[in-house]
């Protein structure tokens, strides 16, 4: 509809003579021609090219958002339980403050009455509930320092954004050469 409107335009301004047919005009004809045509052909090209161009950020921008999320959301777990453990060291500690408490008072017991197979259960049992005490705290920093691995690999690894893939490679080049 336009280029019939241009063309109809066109023949009216020539008919009427308002221009003059020389060199230049002919080439500014060419030049406008060339213009709409090209813009006619092209647009709707390019104009897609950069839709997909913007619907390609948008959908990584998403998903990257996504898995941070659920990070956050695991985070979040783990940061409750850490908070039940504390509850619980706690509630470990009171224990184990009545539990030696007892035991130096069945100690002096002992001192006065010469119990002797009394207290070598009790220190028996003491030293079992020492090595059971360490045993639970080295398996929770264990346990904590593997939650901390994965949550660096999985920011390295899962997440589209360059910032974190390099820190990956970074981390990854500092243990090939402590190997």
């Amino acid at each position: 509809m336009k280029l019939f409107g241009f063309i109809i335009l066109f023949v009216l301004i020539i008919t009427n003579k308002l221009f003059l047919f020389n060199e230049e005009f002919l080439i500014l004809i060419s030049f406008i021609s060339f213009c709409f045509v090209i813009s006619e052909q092209l647009g709707n090209f390019v104009k897609n090219h950069f839709e997909a161009k913007t619907d390609k950020i948008k959908n990584s921008l998403l998903i990257s958002l996504n898995l941070i999320k659920n990070v956050l959301i695991e985070s979040k777990k783990i940061n409750q339980k850490i908070i039940l453990l504390q509850n619980n060291f706690t509630s470990l500690k009171k224990y184990y403050i009545k539990f030696s408490t007892d035991f130096f008072a069945q100690l002096i017991l002992f001192l006065n009455n010469k119990e002797k197979a009394n207290f070598l259960n009790k220190l028996y049992y003491l030293n079992k509930i020492e090595k059971d005490y360490l045993k639970l705290i080295v398996l929770l920093l264990l346990k904590k320092i593997n939650v901390l691995d994965l949550l660096i690999k999985f920011y390295g690894n899962k997440l589209k954004i360059k910032r974190f893939r390099t820190l990956n490679l970074i981390n990854k080049l500092n243990l090939i050469k402590k190997i």
